[in-house]
């Protein structure tokens, strides 16, 4: 989504501002509904004059049309101005016109890097599609971990248009109760599974099946590992309980529902695990 101008408080409540500077012709602040010829004219010279502000508003008008005619080539050269001198929306913004090919060439890889440098810089946008690039493997390899990550950051800044709670299951039609994970649905999935496995410990089942019907998340839920399912098992440590043991679990834990496929999806990049062998 295309970030819209500036709008710091003015005394006009219907005025939309772009700029605390004001126009050196009509000597008002930039605003959407006064883009005259002269206004441009003014707003292209502090551009030029290396105003970071005004190379982003003017970006934004070549983008739009707003007072000029759409130019998306001059668009992107000017958020690319502006992002090279650390306008953080701006850098969303360039990331945006990789990924589209907007003004641009198309290149992934480029629009990941200024998507990414626009989220460490806070950007709560840049966040969200930080997540989604990691998600599907755009312009970097795929990390489901950190397109967690980005999303949940995105989500506990407060600031975000987090999607969790608008986006519905495809299966329920109910909202997701975090990201891409449905509770309703997962839990009936669990417990048609619950026949298929066992610790031989009835205690243990139970705690660990509970779990798995209340997990809001991903990281909220365990799992019981057949032992056929580990591999490379060595001796590590001796712990208070017993001997420690490293292991590589060969599928990795659960990631969430694929619709597509109509199975778990696995976070096989997590498959590295600690063993506490316990002396009863």
């Amino acid at each position: 989504m295309e970030t819209e101008l500036s709008e710091p408080n003015i005394s006009d409540k219907d005025t939309n501002t772009v700029g605390t500077k004001s126009c050196s012709y009509c000597n008002k602040p930039f605003i959407k509904e006064l883009w005259c010829e002269d206004c441009i004219n003014s707003l292209e010279k502090l551009a030029k004059n290396n105003d970071k502000m005004a190379m982003f508003n003017l970006a934004i008008c070549y983008k739009d049309g707003e007072g000029i005619e759409k130019n998306l080539e001059k668009a992107f050269h000017w958020y690319q101005k502006a992002a090279e001198k650390d306008h953080i929306k701006a850098m969303t913004n360039l990331a945006i016109c990789f990924k589209n090919g907007e003004g641009t060439e198309k290149d992934l890889e480029k629009s990941f890097h200024w998507c990414q440098k626009s989220a460490e810089n806070g950007d709560e946008e840049a966040m969200n599609n930080l997540s989604i690039y990691y998600k599907d493997g755009k312009g970097t390899e795929k990390n489901l971990e950190k397109a967690y990550y980005w999303h949940r950051k995105a989500a506990e800044s407060n600031k975000a248009s987090s999607k969790n709670k608008s986006e519905l299951c495809n299966e329920c039609r109910l909202p997701y109760s975090n990201y891409q994970w449905c509770q309703q649905c997962n839990a009936k999935r669990f417990q048609q599974e619950f026949s298929k496995w066992t610790s031989n410990n009835e205690f243990i089942d139970k705690f660990i099946q509970e779990t798995q019907l209340i997990a809001k998340d991903n990281y909220e839920i365990l799992e019981w590992i057949p032992y056929n399912k580990l591999s490379s098992i060595n001796y590590h440590d001796q712990g208070g309980f017993g001997e420690i043991h490293k292991a590589i679990w060969l599928d990795g834990p659960i990631y969430g529902w694929n619709n597509g496929i109509d199975k778990w999806e696995m976070r096989s990049f997590l498959k590295y695990l600690i063993i506490q062998m316990i002396n009863f």
